[in-house]
């Protein structure tokens, strides 16, 4: 008979294989969510009447397990957004179209929901309060109270797309995964957000059973980013780098697995902005296939090296980016040749240790201190003064005083952001 492995949000099943692994899921969670669950896979009476052939239930019930509230920021990160949902599900109606008009001799766009109306109806009930009671083949009407719910939608059922004569289904959950999770399983996921009451449902992927029968080995299952979706964080020096590092931890500790740091504790080789140009020059040689994302500071030099490397034509695997422009930069205690000024910092003389909290005792006010005037780009170089002040500040936290609000990480959570948004964008277009 074999066995087989499902991802499933509650008892919706979002992709199935038999007998061997299907798609690797395990980018979607990461090591916390392992864990061990009953599984409807064994047959708990069964082994109560056979003791000797019960199975090794620390393997046969192991699975990951992650609520879609956090499934959905990797399933971003990963490129799998609701816009890619909306592509996934027009390019199946356009394929559905163009056989119904071969095989029907007439237009059939009005037939098929659009996509506004395909998610209402994939969202009209939360998935937890599908039933997922198996009905019986022989009981009247079977196939009516099966369906549940949607057997009074069924008008809306035929308009989906791919929405084939099967039968194989035995209740209100697996009638609704057949019919409607017609999209990957990651786009579905991106769907069923759009519910908040689907937010806090488990995803799960079981794959205890499989292992357990033998079919697939235990060390194909794990769970965090894959060493193909991982970002090469590349920064001017080893503080900025520390300070990312643990804002992404801290922050966003449910994609913070998806990057990595040249040398975070060590010695870093790459100081300043003209060795990092050099860096991605290197790369670029020997055309390396990871994915890079090369971090500027926010100030004259970074801008100048930015354009050094938009230049250079980076291909899709690498992007570059200056720390974001912030509002509270826009008017920013100064001093230079003409005194004391409130001017705009943003590409002039935002570092990183600008997005850190600049209240520090004993010391005065935070300003910036012109130093150098940059031709290439015609722009004065500042620096923040006492930096280091703020960056052991910022080191010598605990980690609930960043969690709690006593130390302000509003500027790095914007800075992340930015981050984030720019993997996505190396992450769709590779």
């Amino acid at each position: 008979m074999g066995t087989s492995i499902e991802l499933c949000i509650g008892e919706v099943s979002l992709s199935y294989s038999k007998n061997h692994m299907g798609e690797d899921y395990g980018c979607l969670f990461q090591e916390q969510d392992l864990c061990r669950r009953k599984s409807d896979a064994i047959d708990y009476d069964y082994y109560e009447e056979h003791p000797e052939e019960k199975p090794d239930l620390a393997i046969a019930e192991e699975l990951f397990a992650r609520p879609l509230s956090r499934i959905k920021p990797r399933l971003e990160i990963l490129g799998f957004s609701l816009e890619c949902a909306r592509n996934e599900y027009n390019a199946i109606i356009a394929e559905a179209m163009e056989l119904a008009d071969f095989m029907n001799g007439r237009d059939s766009a009005s037939q098929f929901l659009t996509f506004e109306e395909f998610c209402s109806l994939a969202c009209r009930y939360p998935i937890s309060d599908l039933n997922s009671e198996s009905i019986e083949f022989e009981t009247p009407n079977r196939d009516q109270l099966a369906q549940g719910r949607f057997a009074s939608e069924m008008d809306l059922i035929q308009r989906v797309p791919n929405n084939w004569d099967a039968d194989s289904y035995w209740s209100e959950s697996s009638f609704f995964s057949e019919k409607l999770c017609i999209l990957s399983a990651e786009s579905m996921l991106q769907v069923f957000a759009l519910n908040p009451a689907n937010i806090n449902i488990d995803v799960t992927w079981a794959f205890g059973p499989i292992v357990n029968a033998g079919w697939v080995q235990r060390d194909m299952f794990s769970a965090g980013a894959r060493r193909k979706q991982k970002i090469l964080i590349a920064t001017e020096g080893q503080s900025d780098s520390r300070i990312i590092r643990r804002a992404l931890d801290i922050l966003r500790p449910d994609v913070a697995d998806f990057f990595y740091f040249i040398d975070v504790d060590e010695t870093h080789h790459y100081w300043g902005t003209g060795n990092l140009v050099k860096f991605a020059e290197g790369l670029l040689r020997i055309d390396i296939l990871n994915q890079v994302l090369f971090v500027l500071d926010n100030d004259a030099e970074g801008v100048d090296a930015i354009l050094k490397l938009e230049n250079l034509n980076l291909p899709s695997n690498m992007r570059a980016m200056l720390l974001p422009d912030l509002e509270e930069f826009k008017e920013f205690s100064t001093v230079g040749p003409e005194g004391v000024n409130s001017s705009d910092i943003n590409g002039r003389a935002a570092a990183i240790e600008c997005y850190l909290d600049l209240n520090l005792d004993s010391y005065p006010a935070a300003q910036v201190l012109w130093s150098n005037f940059k031709r290439e780009i015609i722009t004065w170089h500042g620096a923040l003064e006492f930096k280091e002040s703020y960056s052991k500040k910022f080191y010598s936290q605990s980690d609930a005083s960043l969690q709690d609000g006593s130390y302000d990480m509003s500027k790095l959570s914007q800075l992340i952001d930015a981050l984030i948004a720019n993997a996505k964008l190396i992450h769709s277009s590779v």
